[in-house]
């Protein structure tokens, strides 16, 4: 454990050393350095293998301790998750969440007594890709202190997987409260995960990754971790598999009290994948105002409160054809809608300008009511785009449920 420990505090210790000093300097700064961490490596926290295994990186320690100092300030702090099923809770109960518990335990350790609030901004089935698209509404616009991002097991391994997570990753750590940013790696029964590119862009943005993918595998390949004693199925965690994740967190924030604050956090000059999608913007019926996306006429779609969790309203289509239009002033274009595997769920055509882009079906196989966000089109630069949203002409009589419009 003292090795593992060692080597993470010398690395976010060395990020502080001014490279303009001349050699002797840095050497002594160094042995300084090096002896605080190891003087600090006494006070952190013991832990079983499997806990330890669970911290992929600490990483810059100024915004988490920040955080921790806030809350025990007595000061107004806000824990933040967004992610999945995981996040929401399924498995579990909002109560024994790995997020509420995990909250828990951070407003008992450094909270004054109801100073700490929580946010829960997991949907079930839903990526980053959506989760970029709301991470404003849902998270930022509650002021968060730290942000929990939960989404290894939604995202795929493509370009558009990859350039959303860091745009979401960027958005936060950008956004106005500077709050801290821990990336949460989970896995599915049989072995997938996508943390090998969340914890790349982990390592370039230098920011705090808990793995329950890294603390469970060796366990399972051992036989010490049975799946199914710790999970409700494939890839949802019970009560008990919940409370083990939200321990590694707990873990985290107690190396994090304990290590040295690192400095001033500055984002790198370079994206890694890239962040085309960094602070998009979302209307939806309740929330129409944006600076790039204007709703000109909903035609046949009528405001509704039919929708997912956290997709209350939405403009839907039960009869008539007229379409749906607006103008976006963007480099790309996503339309969120309410999927299903029912066979009253209709299909619409998106012209932009006047011409066919794609035909989005809302009936799929693999659905069971989610939110869902199709990207449209993505230009390689800002377009003025008038768009229209037409449902096909096989889908007279049939649903069609716009949740929100999205476009960066």
């Amino acid at each position: 454990m003292q090795g593992r420990f060692i080597s993470l505090l010398l690395a976010a210790l060395m990020t502080t050393a001014c490279g303009a000093r001349d050699a002797a300097e840095q050497k002594q700064d160094t042995t300084a350095q090096q002896t605080a961490a190891e003087e600090t490596i006494t006070t952190m926290p013991e832990a079983d293998e499997m806990t330890q295994r669970s911290l992929y990186r600490l990483g810059s320690t100024n915004r988490l301790k920040a955080a921790i100092a806030k809350a025990r300030s007595g000061e107004k702090t806000t824990i933040a998750y967004i992610g999945g099923s995981i996040t929401e809770g399924m498995g579990g109960t909002p109560a024994t969440c790995y997020a509420r518990v995990s909250f828990d335990s951070f407003a008992r350790m450094f909270g004054t007594g109801d100073n700490v609030e929580y946010v829960n901004a997991g949907i079930s089935g839903t990526p980053s890709r959506l989760g970029n698209l709301r991470v404003k509404r849902d998270v930022l616009d509650k002021s968060p202190d730290a942000v929990f991002i939960e989404f290894c097991v939604n995202d795929s391994m493509d370009e558009l997987a990859k350039q959303s997570y860091e745009s979401l990753v960027k958005t936060v750590l950008e956004s106005d409260t500077h709050p801290a940013v821990i990336l949460v790696c989970n896995r599915l029964k049989n072995g997938y995960t996508a943390q090998e590119n969340m914890k790349a862009i982990a390592d370039h943005y230098d920011i705090t990754v808990v793995s329950p993918a890294d603390a469970f595998t060796p366990a399972i390949e051992s036989g010490e971790f049975v799946w199914e004693d710790n999970y409700a199925d494939e890839s949802h965690p019970n009560d008990k598999g919940h409370a083990l994740v939200a321990g590694f967190i707990t873990y985290m924030w107690q190396c994090a009290d304990a290590a040295p604050d690192t400095g001033e956090y500055t984002l790198p000059e370079n994206e890694l994948f890239g962040a085309p999608y960094a602070f998009a913007q979302l209307v939806t019926p309740e929330m129409t105002d944006s600076d790039i996306i204007t709703i000109e006429d909903t035609g046949a779609f009528k405001t509704g409160s039919q929708g997912p969790r956290l997709f209350t309203s939405c403009w839907r289509l039960d009869e008539g054809k007229d379409p749906f239009k607006f103008k976006v002033e963007g480099s790309s274009l996503f339309i969120v809608f309410q999927r299903n595997k029912t066979s009253d769920m209709g299909a619409f055509d998106v012209y932009i300008n006047g011409s066919k882009i794609k035909t989005v079906n809302t009936c799929q196989s693999d659905a069971w009511g989610d939110p869902y966000a199709e990207q449209i089109i993505k230009f390689q630069s800002e377009k003025s785009m008038d768009v229209e949203i037409v449902p096909t002409d096989d889908s007279a009589g049939k649903k069609i449920r716009i949740l929100g419009i999205g476009a960066r």
